[in-house]
This record gives C-alpha cells, structure tokens and sequence, in this order.
C-alpha cells in the first residue's frame, strides 16, 4: 500500500504532526467499504444530522485503527481538520482502488 498520510496543525493552520501508514489488514476492508458507502449516500442524498454524526463517528474510530493508534481520538479531534480528516480517508480508499486494479 503506498503510504497514508494525516497531518495534525494548529489554530493557525500551521501542521505541527504528521503520522504515516502503510500497512493496510484484511480484516479493515469491511469497515472501509461499509464507510465508504455510506460517504457515497451523504452526499447523493437528504441525511439526518445523526447519520452524520454517526457516520463521523465511526470514520475517527476507522482512522485510529488504520493508524494503529499513534494518537488519541482527543487528539483527532483536536488537530485535526475536517478537510484532511476526509483526505486521509480519501487517500485509504484510492489505495484499495488501485490495489484491485492491479490484480
């Protein structure tokens, strides 16, 4: 998997973190599917503010594990934007893509 970038900044936008991975199990592909799923129904679609909620929910608990929690979900939270927070998942998800192209 090529490596997967999420940079933390701070209140002035400039990135005072950046974690990396590149290992990506089986067992995930579930989870990343499912969510990216549901993305793709967020923006097609009218959704509730709870399924957003949830689905943002679910996406931090994702990233953590991706990232084999080099990092808190306060620290998620914290300094993480929104924007790269939808990169990083971003970034996951054209990985897989490109991996089932190959094959």
């Amino acid at each position: 998997m090529k490596p997967v970038f999420i940079n933390f900044t701070d209140d002035e936008g400039k990135k005072t973190k950046s974690f990396t991975t590149c290992s990506l199990k089986t067992g995930m592909m579930d989870n990343i599917f499912d969510l990216a799923e549901r993305a793709d129904g967020l923006e097609k679609g009218n959704v509730s503010i709870a399924e957003v909620k949830n689905f943002y929910g679910d996406l931090k608990s994702l990233i953590l594990l991706i990232f084999k929690y080099q990092f808190s979900l306060e620290e998620l939270n914290e300094g993480v934007e929104q924007a790269e927070l939808m990169k990083a998942f971003s970034s996951i998800c054209n990985n897989i893509g490109g991996e089932m192209k190959k094959n």
